[in-house]
């Protein structure tokens, strides 16, 4: 005869989600949360504008923005999706704004220098190219939809999944995966007509 025992097993607690405990804690009306959210982001918001917008005191400008926003809003943040989405979500939409306000023309006048520096061994033809490449790249995403722009920057700048741009932008997986794909197409004939051009 067998006995059957009840077994309790103690459950483990998931790791606390330092983002979530900041938003609590700002909530509250910790400003040190919000700082610390500020220097955790600040970085990836700017890049999110620097590969959307493309110049650096339009980035500069969209990090501000964005964090004024959060501060604003902080009270609506639920935890449906994670801190980082919601955040993207508010840069990705005044990003949009404002491209769609300047008629999708952007300066080029300040493409980001960094990553330049001779390495050893690097000849200085090597680095002219590699900015001349980053000058073509920019130039070729002025020319798409800002939405286009948008879902290539989220993806290949920022390694946002399908999921992820889906929620940021207010779209379906599907409509993503499309959108890119058809953002991919644009960029490569533009790319092909700049090089057949230059």
């Amino acid at each position: 005869m067998f006995v059957r025992a009840e077994v309790t097993v103690p459950i483990m607690n998931k790791a606390a989600d330092p983002d979530m405990d900041a938003v609590e804690r700002f909530k509250q009306g910790d400003a040190r949360a919000f700082e610390w959210l500020f220097r955790k982001y600040q970085t990836y918001v700017y890049n999110i504008g620097y590969s959307i917008l493309g110049n650096s005191e339009d980035a500069g400008d969209l990090v501000q923005e964005s964090f004024l926003s959060v501060h604003r809003s902080i009270k609506t943040f639920n935890r449906r999706s994670a801190f980082s989405t919601w955040l993207y979500k508010i840069a990705y939409n005044q990003s949009i704004t404002l491209l769609r306000k300047r008629r999708g023309h952007v300066s080029l006048e300040d493409i980001q220098e960094e990553g330049f520096e001779p390495q050893d061994g690097e000849s200085v033809e090597a680095i002219v190219q590699a900015r001349d490449a980053q000058a073509e790249i920019h130039r070729v995403l002025e020319t798409l939809p800002p939405d286009y722009r948008a879902v290539l920057a989220l993806r290949h700048f920022q390694d946002l999944s399908y999921e992820e741009i889906a929620e940021v932008v207010g779209a379906s997986v599907a409509a993503i995966k499309i959108r890119l794909h058809r953002a991919r197409k644009m960029f490569k004939d533009q790319y092909e007509r700049l090089q057949a051009g230059g």
